[in-house]
């Protein structure tokens, strides 16, 4: 019986670490699908929405900036600089809510782990 077990577990390690396998290998797409959990989906589409506005408004911003006349530059620079600052700002937002989804999908799995190992 214990036998059993423990090549149930081992099985399951090895197909964890397959998958997270194929999430590295998949590369940037695979690895911000996992930001996208079932309860916190809708704010990260807000998120997305948001890093896509703030580029628009950059590039625009930035278009502003090399086009103005020397006295209007200091103005669109700044606001240059802003807009970077906040796009930039939401990229690691992000990227911070991706990494804490991943963090605590894995341990609900240790914690299923822990489980099967304590009956």
């Amino acid at each position: 019986m214990k036998n059993d077990f423990d090549k149930e577990i081992s099985q399951t390690l090895k197909n964890q670490a397959q998958e997270l396998d194929a999430m590295l290998d998949g590369g940037m797409f695979n690895y911000l699908k996992y930001g996208f959990d079932k309860s916190f989906a809708g704010i990260m589409k807000l998120g997305y929405a948001i890093a896509i506005v703030l580029s628009i408004v950059m590039f625009w911003v930035g278009f502003k900036f090399f086009t103005a006349m020397p006295e209007e530059q200091l103005f669109w620079g700044v606001l240059l600089i802003l807009s970077f600052i906040a796009q930039v700002t939401t990229k690691l937002w992000i990227f911070m809510q991706t990494n804490r989804n991943i963090l605590s999908r894995e341990l609900r799995m240790m914690e299923l782990r822990l489980s099967t190992l304590e009956k």
